[in-house]
């Protein structure tokens, strides 16, 4: 005797949905401004510390926090901006990470 049986496709949607793991929300490295650093200094600690930070980029970000009191450097998941926060704290740059 030959048994067939039949699954229903719903079911294998609810399943395999149910399984995966939901996408990280970004974080944000936000550069806070301070006075114990000189501008030329945070830019060239920006540049050093994120990769694929140019100087151009980094001095728009210095300039924003320094103008603004906080500038956004850099959105990425949460371990990332952990680790960014942690050298750039390392460098003397007041940061804060938050959810974006």
């Amino acid at each position: 005797m030959l048994y067939v049986t039949t699954t229903h496709p719903s079911e294998e949607k609810r399943s395999r949905t149910a399984n995966k793991a939901k996408p990280e929300l970004p974080w944000n490295v936000i550069l806070h401004n301070d006075w114990n650093n000189s501008m030329p200094q945070v830019v060239v600690i920006l540049k050093k510390v994120i990769p694929g930070m140019t100087y151009k980029k980094a001095a728009g970000i210095m300039y924003e926090a320094h103008k603004n009191g906080r500038a956004v450097v850099k959105s990425c998941h949460k371990e990332l901006a952990e680790l960014y926060e942690e050298r750039l704290l390392g460098k003397g740059l007041s940061v804060t990470i938050e959810p974006a």
